[in-house]
């Protein structure tokens, strides 16, 4: 099986193939249990199809605006070596040897599976039997996803960071079909060039065909196709023949892998605490929101077990600046914001909020963008710093509760409480209210906003009120905070 010409991608029709997705009128939907196996799978098919075509800006608008032929595919393959996309080859670096080899279980590979034995590899689920085995097909997308969205951490000893760093946020452009998302997340090779910082003789020859050395791995000498899919790991299945059904995609199968080895790779990446301090530098991955500070580059990853999307939606589109760090985009919003914000799109948000070698929770959070993503992203704004601003009047609201004598931990504990109801809340009526980013002006989405939001506020916090009523103290500390709540914006 090869995955630019074989069927291999689980959807509702049963298996297709890349080409059966780029060159069809047909919008087939993805199948996969998990939503992180379904975001890798979008991420790596979009890669691949960067891969196949390498288009410039102007030829990536012809294929979002006429589709592409099969003549188009079958020349593009002729243009590439597709052997390295074979099934026992793609990803997959040979051992070193006499190397010591760790071998886990398929469960291992969708992180929200607990089955480790630290206390710091805990999960979502605990029945690993639930995922046991996967079928030949999924074993890719699997691979794919360990190298690119988990934690080293989940693997404790044995787990290498990737060259996008642990736990990192994925922003992709969602189009109306499955074959529009895969090519608004193609990488452009001019906007790409133009703006990123990879030398002119970078390599560009897959980790699978040659396997970097040395401790460090410069991001300036990493070029597009090998950074796309960048390896931290030597990784092989063991492929056996059974009939059963896979736990990743649903469909039959007749070939299944129960476990996989891995060995981590030697060097750093710009990623790493090891990579930053020697200069190894930041790798541009067109995906990844990024943090820079003084001491380097950092993936923006979910803060904690209580953070929503919505709370920094506006930096991973249009950026952030404070007095110790600036926030920016993904490389693939800003190609979109200036090369093809032409027609509608959407941004899917993804990843998991992570713990250390913990994974506590995901994000899968789909926004509404304004048809003009360049012009009219201050409409975004204005709805997330409606939101925000709610939040911290919320906040103000309990804050009255620390000047009454009572334990600290324990009114805390009330406004925590309170504030988590809000920002999780908050993240349906964002996501309801950007429906009509391009219907209504942004002085009017700001308004509908901070009247959804305050709304929300002051339910939670008359909850909190009825709650403590027969309380004198406490009482009298909400009717004072509750003031904040009735101040206009």
């Amino acid at each position: 099986m090869n995955l630019l010409k074989d069927a291999f991608i689980s959807t509702s029709e049963g298996k297709i193939s890349l080409k059966d997705i780029l060159t069809s009128d047909k919008d087939y939907q993805l199948q996969y249990f998990f939503d992180e196996t379904h975001l890798a799978m979008l991420q790596m098919l979009a890669s691949l199809t960067t891969v196949v075509f390498k288009p410039t800006v102007a030829q990536l608008k012809t294929y979002l605006a006429n589709g592409v032929t099969d003549e188009q595919y079958e020349q593009a393959l002729l243009e590439i070596e597709t052997k390295w996309f074979e099934e026992d080859c793609f990803m997959r670096s040979t051992f070193p040897s006499q190397s010591n080899i760790a071998e886990g279980p398929i469960a291992k590979l969708v992180s929200g599976i607990e089955c480790g034995s630290s206390a710091n590899a805990l999960g979502l689920f605990s029945d690993s039997n639930d995922v046991s085995l996967s079928c030949s097909d999924c074993t890719h997308v699997l691979n794919y996803n360990l190298h690119m969205n988990i934690k080293g951490e989940c693997f404790g000893p044995t787990g290498a960071t990737g060259i996008r760093g642990g736990g990192s946020i994925t922003t992709l452009i969602a189009g109306s079909t499955l074959k529009e998302t895969l090519i608004l997340n193609v990488i452009t090779s001019d906007f790409y060039k133009k703006n990123s910082a990879i030398n002119n003789d970078a390599e560009t020859r897959y980790m699978w065909d040659l396997v970097p050395s040395g401790d460090l791995y410069l991001a300036q000498h990493i070029g597009l196709e090998r950074g796309l899919f960048a390896l931290a790991y030597h990784l092989n299945f063991t492929i056996e023949e059974k009939t059963a059904v896979c736990h990743i995609c649903g469909h039959q199968t007749n070939k299944v892998a129960k476990t996989f080895q891995r060995v981590k790779y030697t060097g750093a990446y710009g990623s790493t605490k090891k990579g930053r301090d020697n200069g190894a530098g930041w790798w541009l991955h067109p995906y990844t929101p990024r943090t820079e500070k003084e001491d380097g580059t950092y993936a923006v990853c979910a803060r904690d077990q209580n953070w929503q999307s919505w709370q920094e939606l506006s930096s991973y589109i249009v950026g952030k600046e404070t007095d110790k760090a600036t926030v920016k985009p993904a490389f693939i919003i800003n190609q979109f914001q200036n090369a093809l914000s032409e027609g509608k799109a959407n941004i899917l948000i993804g990843g998991n909020i992570a713990d250390q070698g913990s994974i506590t929770g995901r994000v899968y959070d789909l926004y509404s963008m304004p048809t003009s993503l360049s012009k009219n992203n201050r409409r975004i704004s204005q709805v997330i710093d409606a939101g925000l601003q709610q939040k911290d009047k919320l906040s103000i609201a309990f804050n009255k509760l620390f000047g009454i004598g009572y334990d600290k931990k324990f009114v805390g504990g009330i406004k925590e409480q309170a504030m988590q109801r809000f920002t999780a809340n908050a993240q349906q009526i964002i996501q309801q209210i950007l429906l009509d980013v391009d219907r209504k002006e942004a002085t009017q989405l700001r308004k509908d906003a901070i009247t959804a939001l305050n709304t929300e506020a002051k339910a939670i916090f008359r909850s909190v009120q009825r709650k403590y009523q027969h309380d004198l103290l406490m009482f009298k500390a909400l009717v004072k905070g509750e003031y904040s709540l009735y101040q206009s914006s």
